[in-house]
């Protein structure tokens, strides 16, 4: 394992966040919608997205970090289907952007957490590119399963939950994880894939060259409970990541738990 050497410290995996520089949450302004239909909207958000987002990714990603997905032929069967992508959180910029990547003929939307709701002044820019808010509020919350129907089952479009939650920059393992938005898959019916960012030494420069894996298309148990089904779907996908992240071998920050370093 090539090593960039140097370290951060964590203390709790299911909660440190080393890439979110926002620590505070503000409830979405009152006239905001997550999901929009207002023809105006639609329009910019079409052409920002496709003419300006989409480019921009691709050629960011390229550049910096050599990026290139594996195993598209698993999303061929999904052409007509809306679909959820679980991937893990190991990018700040790269994760929203790599994700345009996986399927060039569907729009791309990202479950984001709360604390996006602060960016007030740029709140319709994120939208454009595809942020959908999970905030605290029973009100919103149901906005946005709306939505999520919506983009999933009328437009076929993807939408993209990282199960980590928090940021941890080219972290090369997977962290564990909760089940419950896996419950999604489950409440829309839809096919799950899985993708597997990993991190190798490039030729040249200190940043890792990134390939995304995608796994088979998964399903959800209709035999099982929502709350079993939801559990099935967490482990299968956890394993599938575990897996593929074996294929780093290249770690820039050295990840540290706070009790493996007591002495310094």
């Amino acid at each position: 394992m090539y090593k960039y050497q140097e370290t951060i410290i964590y203390k709790d995996e299911l909660n440190d966040d080393f890439g979110n520089t926002i620590h505070h949450n503000h409830p979405l302004p009152e006239k905001y919608k997550i999901y929009s239909k207002n023809f105006f909207i639609v329009i910019f958000n079409f052409i920002f997205y496709w003419i300006v987002v989409r480019p921009i990714a691709f050629l960011y990603m390229k550049i910096k970090f050599h990026y290139k997905i594996k195993n598209k032929k698993e999303i061929k069967k999904l052409r007509n289907k809306g679909y959820l992508i679980f991937a893990n959180h190991a990018l700040i910029i790269g994760d929203a952007f790599g994700l345009n990547m996986v399927d060039y003929r569907k729009r791309n939307y990202i479950l984001t957490g709360p604390e996006v709701s602060s960016l007030t002044k740029i709140l319709h820019l994120l939208r454009g590119i595809g942020s959908l808010p999970v905030t605290s509020s029973l009100k919103r919350n149901v906005e946005l399963s709306n939505a999520m129907k919506y983009i999933l089952k009328n437009k076929r479009n993807t939408i993209t939950i990282f199960p980590e939650a928090h940021i941890w920059p080219y972290y090369t393992k997977i962290r564990n994880f909760r089940y419950e938005s896996f419950k999604y898959a489950i409440q829309f019916d839809v096919p799950v894939v899985v993708l597997t960012n990993v991190f190798n030494k490039k030729r040249f420069g200190k940043t890792p060259k990134i390939t995304g894996y995608l796994s088979q298309v998964l399903y959800p148990d209709k035999t099982l409970n929502k709350k079993d089904a939801a559990i099935k779907l967490r482990d299968e996908t956890y394993n599938i990541m575990v897996e593929y992240s074996k294929y780093s071998n290249y770690e820039y920050y050295n990840y540290i738990k706070k009790e493996e370093n007591i002495n310094e």
